[in-house]
């Protein structure tokens, strides 16, 4: 007898534009009394139609202004005086998004995306290193407020930042993912993410690497079914990112996320 088997659905974030007057208004009424602003309002519309996935993940590439608004010693994103950090926000944050969801995850871009640069230390690797220091104490503050982990949206794999940030709480996103990129990755974490384009090369690299999950990113339910065939279903995921008209991007992916065995 043919059963289905559903595949869980994650989250790498969900983008939000920018509100209407009049929905903003109707938004900063309904929180009276309550801190917030327009990444806190971005934060939750990105949040909200994620009710079919099982690991949601609020923020995107949006989430960058916050992050960088935390960062101290920064003016107009160059490193100028001494550095720190300044959490009060971020973990303002994180209290939100732990109170809307469950198990929720935080998404914004990698230390190589944020828009920074050193005026300060004269020294790239000396600020490399900073920078992914600057972070983990960011993402520490958000855990400790209920976010179960970050994703760290890249566009290339920065050895130094990985090396220094990736592990069971912090999942690099690479949004054009190839075989250079994937190995590289997977030296330092054990899950992959990729299109159903890129899906044999994922299955020739379980040779070579201790792989735990393989997400597949935007599947159609024959994806699924191709990847089960290759490997244990159970380390099987659909992944998304959504950049726009996310309304019903999530439900689509969770209606498509089975398969039959």
């Amino acid at each position: 007898m043919v059963k289905r088997q559903n595949i869980p659905v994650r989250s790498f974030g969900s983008e939000a534009g920018t509100p209407g007057v009049a929905d903003l208004a109707a938004w900063v009424a309904e929180r009276r009394g309550k801190a917030g602003d327009l990444v806190t309002y971005q934060l939750g519309q990105s949040l909200q139609p994620q009710t079919a996935v099982d690991i949601p993940c609020a923020g995107g590439m949006f989430y960058g202004r916050r992050w960088r608004e935390s960062l101290l010693g920064f003016r107009d994103g160059v490193l100028a005086e001494e550095p720190g950090i300044a959490p009060e926000d971020v973990r303002m944050d994180a209290a939100e998004m732990a109170a809307a969801r469950r198990g929720v995850w935080c998404s914004l871009p990698a230390p190589h995306l944020l828009g920074a640069a050193d005026g300060y230390l004269g020294d790239p690797d000396e600020f490399s290193g900073l920078l992914s220091d600057l972070y983990a104490g960011l993402m520490r503050e958000m855990r400790d407020m209920g976010v179960q982990g970050h994703v760290l949206i890249a566009d290339a794999v920065e050895d130094a930042e990985v090396e220094a940030l990736a592990g069971r709480k912090a999942f690099f996103y690479l949004r054009q993912p190839d075989r250079q990129g994937l190995e590289a990755l997977l030296e330092y974490q054990d899950s992959a993410a990729v299109p159903p384009d890129l899906l044999p090369i994922a299955i020739g690299l379980l040779e070579e690497y201790r792989i735990r999950r393989l997400i597949l990113l935007d599947p159609k339910t024959r994806d699924l079914a191709a990847a089960a065939a290759a490997v244990d279903p159970d380390m099987l995921l659909a992944g998304g990112y959504c950049e726009r008209d996310c309304e019903d991007y999530w439900s689509a992916i969770a209606d498509r996320a089975f398969i039959l065995r």
